[in-house]
């Protein structure tokens, strides 16, 4: 099972795919920092129960994103974006050495995210 930071990012992901009580077991825990037997009192049901929802909604929010990559592309994305921010940056602050080859640096830095964001990087 991830960790609770990973399961709640997943949660904002792909919540939409668990039930409401899964979804509400999980925030509870992830979000609210509930301990399972907190959560199991504040439902009335057994804490076996509570965890045993978790799990299978844990289950659901990895599964989907094994299938879907959404977090991984947006990862990558935010990686493409902070590499351009510094080639752009080491570019104004040398101008004249290299101009060309950081130029070359960042189109293809541009192309690799406008790739991702086009879909055509295969995810």
């Amino acid at each position: 099972m991830p960790d609770r930071l990973e399961l709640s990012l997943l949660l904002d992901y792909y919540g939409g795919f668990l039930t409401e009580n899964q979804r509400e077991l999980i925030e509870l825990s992830c979000d609210e920092d509930y301990s399972l037997s907190e959560i199991a009192e504040q439902k009335g049901i057994s804490r076996q129960g509570v965890r045993d929802a978790i799990a299978r909604g844990s289950r659901v929010l990895s599964e989907m994103e094994s299938k879907l990559r959404l977090i991984e592309r947006d990862r990558r994305a935010a990686e493409l974006i902070r590499r351009l921010k510094a080639e752009l940056d080491a570019l104004s602050a040398r101008e004249g050495e290299g101009f060309a080859e950081k130029l070359t640096g960042i189109y293809s830095t541009i192309s690799e995210l406008s790739d991702l964001t086009e879909g055509k990087d295969g995810i």
